[in-house]
């Protein structure tokens, strides 16, 4: 009896047993366990050890001697001579076994297993799902092995950060985030400091240590923060150049707000108006936030006098910013002096694929031979349920090498909102065409390349819109297509080979027209009274002529979308350069002495009563060079405004 108490001394406790054929998976550890079917040993993560008894497996459940399973966990066991129970212990844990019994004991919680303990050769066996289940191991079964898989115990640390990075005392709410390496090992914490909040500034260290499974207590870990004195909210104040104004007459505003961090975030005004147009008392406010959500409001009065500096359109006309818009009498314009001009035209072709508008499927756009220079413009929306990608493709048509040059190019898009395209890739060609920059791709005869690959480096969506410019040269005959294929197609040369013509719609253009580039002719000067120069009405500007090269129709580009507009006018000083449209919504860039206006800078000409400013001369007499493009999706006509503003 007391040899066999001394052999139950060796085991451990005892597992819960595993049929074979129904076997948990094993979730990765650090430490792995197999243990051999019939055979007296086992391997602990690759190193081979000897078992005093090997696996065996009695009616479907499998069975190791617990002694074996203890000193391969790196556990300690004892017997209780009166309960007759093999007691293990190790991380933390406390396991109870008793011979004859389906029975084991953890942490003082009783557990049934499969299976039954009993003595083999003086070592007690134990189940070995039940060891598993008890020791929070995984297991797996192959071919005669069981695998047990486990992480040995790591003593935890006691890092934290504490994540706020200003501390305000009184006011910041402190939080904690612990960044203990091994957490899980962990069963106990202690802090010191670590209030919610400080109500004092200074200097504060706050200490956390931790408690692990074993009952061991790691070092102390601190972090020192810095409290700073209670944010004080900002100090909103301003003041007005004067505190009596005339109807119209300009105000400067000077911000004298302040913040104790200089950390002001928002600035709220309320009838700042840069003018006022009525009579009387005007309050006007500003209302300054601080970083932290703390605010102040300031008020003054200003009084507006019965005496009229500017009416609100003389005002507007003087003082309204660059690609800004005011609102006018819409009717008064056609009262303007009407400029009569003359215009020339380049030789440079211009090549429209417009039409179809709307893509259902993929197809050739347009297709026409070119030698010398020409401009393309593209713009379609994409009303299909494929995503499709827009190319261009030239191909030699002579016998000797072509070169196609690419100068100015301009596009936008994808994008739901059409007139945006528009007018963005006009910006776009507009400066590109400043640059001078171009680049060249040769073709031998026959040969066939896409140009401008980057039209197809982003698929139209169903509902996006693509709008482009390009001014392209070809030395000697190439034919052009342009086509639209689905995204994903990697040979989209190949795929045009199969294509036939899209039909064209019944409402947009698709065509090659003479005379790209329109030059304006004014003889007289303006600005002496108000005046207007009229573009896209069909009989000052009349529309360019010219054939849809897919099927001989002949075609009228009534809008004269993708010309560019160039004219250099002498303008009288103090005369405010403006654009009108009359025929709907209209959208473009105009470039005035080289700089870019757009109409406008977050809106468009929707009404004939809008008026964008593009530019003022000063005090004295000047010459202005002026050019613009429609944007795609615009109506016309449109006219370009010169007014004489009001002095004093």
């Amino acid at each position: 009896m007391r040899k066999w108490f001394a052999a139950l001394l060796l085991l451990s406790l005892v597992f819960s047993s595993i049929p074979f054929s129904n076997v948990a998976e094993a979730k990765p550890g650090d430490n792995t366990l197999s243990l051999y079917l019939d055979k007296a040993k086992v391997a602990l993560n690759g190193v081979e050890y000897p078992s005093v008894q090997p696996t065996t497996a009695v009616k479907g459940v499998s069975y190791a001697p617990l002694s074996m399973l203890v000193a391969r966990y790196g556990y300690s066991i004892s017997f209780n001579s009166v309960t007759k129970e093999s007691i293990v212990t190790g991380n933390n844990l406390e396991m109870r076994w008793k011979m004859n019994t389906s029975t084991y004991t953890l942490n003082g919680v009783s557990s049934t297993f499969a299976g039954k303990a009993y003595v083999l050769k003086g070592s007690l066996m134990v189940p070995v799902r039940a060891w598993a289940t008890a020791t929070g191991s995984t297991l797996t079964t192959s071919k005669g092995q069981i695998v047990l898989a486990w992480n040995s115990f790591k003593k935890p640390t006691a890092e934290f950060v504490v994540d706020q990075t200003e501390i305000y005392a009184t006011q910041t709410n402190v939080t904690y985030t612990s960044k203990s390496q091994n957490p899980e090992f962990i069963v106990q914490e202690e802090w010191t400091g670590n209030d919610p909040a400080f109500n004092e500034p200074g200097s504060y260290t706050i200490t956390r240590t931790v408690m692990d499974t074993n009952g061991e207590w790691s070092e102390p870990y601190s972090v020192t923060i810095n409290v700073l004195p209670p944010n004080q909210a900002p100090v909103a104040e301003f003041t007005t150049d004067k505190t009596v104004y005339k109807i119209g007459e300009p105000i400067t505003y000077t911000d004298l707000s302040t913040d104790d961090e200089n950390a002001i975030v928002e600035r709220v005004w309320s009838n700042n108006d840069p003018a006022f147009f009525t009579s009387g008392p005007q309050m006007i406010n500003l209302r300054v936030l601080d970083k932290h959500g703390l605010y102040s409001d300031y008020s003054l009065s200003v009084t507006i006098s019965d005496e009229i500096m500017y009416t609100q359109e003389e005002y507007n006309q003087k003082f309204i910013e660059p690609g800004e818009m005011y609102t006018t009498d819409g009717q008064a314009i056609l009262n303007y002096s009407l400029v009569p001009y003359t215009f020339s035209s380049s030789d440079r072709k211009l090549l429209a694929s417009n039409s179809p508008e709307n893509l259902t499927k993929q197809g050739l756009l347009y297709r026409d031979t070119v030698t010398g220079d020409f401009r393309l413009f593209v713009y379609h929306l994409n009303i299909g349920t494929d995503k499709l990608k827009i190319y261009l493709a030239a191909t030699n048509k002579s016998s000797e090498v072509a070169n196609v040059s690419l100068g100015a190019s301009g596009q936008a898009g994808p994008n739901y909102f059409g007139l945006w395209t528009g007018k963005l890739a006009s910006e776009r060609y507009l400066d590109s065409n400043a640059t001078g920059n171009t680049t060249l791709t040769s073709l031998q005869p026959g040969e066939t390349k896409l140009i401008m690959p980057e039209l197809g480096n982003q698929a139209l969506k169903p509902y996006d819109v693509f709008s482009a410019y390009a001014d392209l040269n070809a030395s000697s005959a190439v034919e052009f297509t342009l086509f639209a294929v689905k995204e994903g197609d990697k040979a989209p040369l190949e795929t045009l080979k199969t294509f036939g013509n899209l039909p064209r719609d019944a409402k947009h253009i698709r065509g090659t027209f003479d005379g790209a580039d329109r030059t304006i002719h004014i003889d007289e000067v303006l600005g002496d009274e108000p005046q207007r120069v009229l573009f896209g009405d069909h009989v000052n500007d009349p529309s360019l002529d010219g054939r849809d090269m897919l099927n001989g129709v002949y075609e009228n580009n009534w809008g004269n979308f993708g010309v560019v507009y160039k004219m250099t006018v002498r303008v009288k000083p103090n005369t405010l350069i403006a654009a009108n449209a009359r025929g709907g919504v209209w959208s473009g860039v105009f470039k005035i002495n080289d700089i870019p206006v757009m109409v406008s800078n977050s809106s468009l000409l929707q009404k004939q009563s809008d008026v964008c400013v593009l530019y003022r001369t000063g005090p004295y007499e000047e010459f202005v060079e002026l050019s613009f493009m429609t944007a795609l999706g615009s109506n016309l006509p449109m006219n370009v405004l010169f007014i004489p503003m009001k002095q004093g």
